[in-house]
């Protein structure tokens, strides 16, 4: 009897010591959770304030070319040779310097010519709207972020205030990416040059990647913070961080269409200025032929309608057609094809027998009703002239159509009464 208290008790006491040490390993396992949390968050701030410093150093490295003549002295001989000793690549600079110097460019940057580069207007093209993010984030997310660390409520609250914001600076700041590509492309030599003259760290396309990498930075934090929550059991805090989760996704998705349409081809618009993007969608058309003047005619050589996207920003409808051998068909490549303002637009909701179709046309001579010196009187103008088909829109359904014909007459009639509300500013004026 005593022998079997005796095993009883020994395997009580092994089955004690096993207790202690899953005790002991989980206890290990949550500190170093929670100890990743706490560095989560001081990495997310930190980063924020790194990223503000690097928008502020572009800024300042390169908002003074938009305000001045472009030039760069070439490279004399002997800084040349100093170079060229030291590989195909500006070593001098810091580790992270350009890295893809060529000796031809050498050979041209030592031709004794100053090298002429980008115009002022094109500078302003490149940069985009790179400033008013830097303000936004030195004063709105920086310092609310100071905070929302703190407070997993604040953070949730932070990203969700702010999508929309976030999503208008960065979608206008990413549709001009393909333009800003392509004048740093077209003057690589010249910003080399400016780099290695003005000892920069970064090549100005390296600086300029970074307010389109920062949506995705948000996206891995706080996906990263939510799920550290939830294996910590903190499900409150981890829907929280969930949510702020979603309104940056939202944003990023927002910023990738806007990335998509900046590839368009052949456009005449400057498309980062033509205000937020408010709808946009798959639909048919037939070309026109004609004129306005001579009046515009359906074509008849194709029935078929062409598959097309089309793009209601706040001042322009813009139509673009697809390529017929499309690999990514959620963002195919898009082909400019027509535009037309909306103050100028007016719907026609109703063709023939077909309910799937509306057709945008342009109205000539419109009149907003603002009196300049040497013109007319509001009083004395008549209403819109006349009025020429610039569209006609093939929906997959009748209520795709009518969707659109709401979004683009409740477009227009913002804008017009807007117009009107300049316009009485004007007469009322002494």
């Amino acid at each position: 009897m005593a022998e079997i208290v005796d095993q009883l008790s020994a395997g009580l006491k092994i089955e004690s010591d096993e207790e202690m040490e899953e005790k002991e390993e989980d206890s290990f396992a949550r500190e170093m959770q929670v100890t990743k949390l706490s560095q989560l968050l001081s990495e997310l701030l930190e980063t924020e304030r790194k990223y503000v410093q690097d928008l502020e150093q572009v800024c300042e490295d390169y908002l003074t070319l938009s305000k001045e003549h472009c030039t760069c002295n070439s490279l004399d001989r002997k800084t040349l040779k100093k170079v060229r000793r030291r590989g195909l690549h500006v070593q001098s600079l810091p580790d992270s310097a350009d890295k893809n110097f060529s000796a031809e460019m050498f050979e041209s940057m030592a031709s004794g010519l100053d090298m002429v580069g980008p115009s002022r207007i094109e500078i302003r093209q490149m940069l985009g709207n790179i400033e008013d993010i830097k303000d936004y984030h030195k004063r709105v997310m920086l310092p609310r972020m100071e905070e929302a660390v703190k407070d997993v409520t604040l953070m949730r609250a932070l990203f969700q205030s702010e999508h929309s914001r976030l999503s208008r600076k960065y979608g206008r700041y990413c549709i001009n990416n393909t333009k800003s590509s392509i004048i740093i492309d077209e003057n690589i030599k010249y910003f080399s040059l400016y780099q290695f003259n003005n000892g920069h760290k970064l090549r100005v396309d390296a600086m300029l990647i970074k307010p389109i990498q920062r949506l995705t930075r948000y996206h891995m934090f706080l996906s990263s913070l939510s799920k550290t929550c939830q294996d910590l059991g903190l499900l409150e805090d981890s829907t929280e961080f969930s949510l702020a989760l979603s309104s940056i996704l939202s944003a990023a998705r927002h910023t990738n269409t806007m990335m998509w349409i900046g590839k368009m081809e052949n456009c005449p618009l400057d498309l980062s200025g033509q205000g937020q993007l408010l709808k946009h969608g798959k639909v048919l058309t037939k070309c026109l032929a004609g004129s306005l003047k001579k009046g515009r005619r359906w074509s008849t050589r194709s029935q078929k309608p062409s598959p097309c996207y089309l793009f209601l920003f706040q001042q322009t409808v813009v139509l673009c057609r697809t390529s017929e051998n499309c690999v990514e068909q959620n963002s195919p490549h898009l082909y400019y094809l027509n535009h037309i303002s909306v103050n100028q637009v007016r719907i026609r909701d109703t063709i023939a027998d077909n309910l799937n179709t509306f057709e945008v046309h342009k109205l000539e001579n419109i009149k907003v009703g603002i009196s300049v010196m040497g013109q007319s009187k509001p009083s004395e103008h008549k209403k819109d002239t006349k009025s020429g088909v610039i569209m006609r829109i093939e929906c997959e359904s009748e209520n795709v159509k009518d969707d659109w014909v709401r979004a683009v007459n409740s477009e227009v009639k913002q804008l017009r009464s807007m117009a009107r509300s300049l316009a009485s500013q004007f007469t009322s004026l002494p």
